[in-house]
């Protein structure tokens, strides 16, 4: 689930696009805002958490893209 608490498998195809680019660029600040974290460890784990949400949008749009699994 997404902090929204929206499951990411019930997203539409654009809502699952948007979801990734969110993602993308969330993921993309955080890796790049080390400077802005009180400790690397505090930098570590929000890199991880914003990973992880990376990543379960594109598997979200991956099974929008693919609703009957893989051919």
């Amino acid at each position: 689930m997404t902090s929204e608490g929206v499951a990411m498998t019930e997203l539409s195809s654009p809502s699952a696009q948007e979801e990734l680019d969110r993602a993308r660029d969330d993921y993309l600040a955080v890796s790049r805002g080390a400077h802005l974290y009180s400790s690397p460890a505090d930098h570590e784990a929000a890199e991880r958490r914003a990973w992880e949400r990376l990543e379960e949008a594109l598997a979200a749009v991956e099974a929008v893209a693919e609703p009957n699994g893989a051919e």
